[in-house]
């Protein structure tokens, strides 16, 4: 039944309702919440990244006057370590389990690297190299993109920002998660023209989250957050997971049954319980903050030294 024919009482007795959307919202600001410390060590990442590491020492050496530090040793770290990654470019290498499947491995051997190539793999990957030695984490969303080809429809590979994923605190696997929520901001008029039944439903949304530092102003007006929830169920004797998406109190999309969660991360390294694990830059900064320490020191020893000697 269309969407916009639907009567209240039959929205209401759907499985997914106004009720299940508000439940869905109180999950994500309980995520949010719990995910705040995984957030601003992201948003920090990037200060460094962008050279404006002053922000954070500056947040650590309180009370040293006058210590300014901008050097780009970080950043080259971070840079020959981008290298080695795509160096590392993993290639398909699709192997037979049985020697039945020796035929359907040789066509997977050929196909599959014509579907990574047409979905831009290589270059996705390099964008979440870069978010996982920022971050810790580089997270890949796979699914079935309805608009490629002309309307045939294809698969696609995109990188998700750490801040725009949200899963239940403590666990160690998404799948674990009791929802597992992808945000996006989205323009209010392209909403419209993708879902007309928005018109005069778009009003503003109390959840935004986390932005990075930018030196460009970032307006959010005439924008709406998206949302995509997934969740899993048990029916009939086995779990299947169910997808909605929606913004504010309207419905896109939901279904019943649709498989595994096309979101999958990449940890650095093992950093239990958060999914946001160990970084480059944990490792690094404070390296970079006592070398400019060290330096600062000499360049006073050298300075003292010198009006040492020119008082004598």
């Amino acid at each position: 039944m269309d969407e916009k024919t639907m009567s209240t009482a039959e929205r209401d007795a759907r499985p997914v309702n106004g009720e299940k959307l508000r439940e869905f919202d109180r999950a994500l600001a309980k995520y949010k919440a719990g995910k705040s410390s995984v957030e601003r060590r992201a948003v920090a990442a990037e200060n460094w990244w962008k050279l404006r590491n002053q922000t954070e020492i500056r947040k650590e050496t309180d009370g040293l006057s006058g210590f300014k530090a901008k050097s780009g040793w970080l950043h080259n770290v971070i840079v020959a370590k981008h290298a080695d990654a795509t160096e590392a470019f993993p290639e398909p290498n699709i192997l037979a389990r049985e020697p039945d499947d020796v035929k359907e491995a040789g066509m997977l051997s050929k196909i599959v690297p014509v579907v990574l190539d047409a979905a831009h793999f290589e270059e996705v990957y390099s964008d979440c190299a870069w978010q996982k030695l920022k971050t810790g984490t580089g997270i890949y969303k796979v699914y079935w993109d309805a608009d490629k080809l002309n309307g045939l429809g294809d698969i696609a590979i995109d990188r998700v920002d750490v801040l725009n994923v949200f899963w239940e605190p403590g666990v160690t696997d998404i799948q674990d998660s009791k929802y597992f929520f992808h945000t996006a901001m989205m323009d209010n008029e392209v909403l419209k023209s993708m879902y007309p039944q928005l018109e005069g439903k778009l009003n503003s949304t109390a959840f935004v989250p986390a932005k990075y530092s930018t030196d460009d102003s970032v307006p959010t007006d005439g924008k709406s957050v998206v949302i995509d929830c997934y969740y899993k169920k048990r029916e009939q004797g086995r779990t299947v997971l169910h997808y909605c998406k929606y913004v504010g109190n309207e419905i896109l999309y939901s279904t019943e049954n649709e498989g595994a969660a096309p979101q999958a991360e990449t940890p650095l390294l093992p950093g239990a319980p958060h999914r946001a694990h160990h970084r480059v830059l944990d490792k690094r900064c404070l390296h970079q903050v006592y070398l400019h320490l060290v330096v600062l020191a000499q360049v006073y020893v050298a300075v003292a030294a010198r009006a040492a000697l020119h008082r004598e």
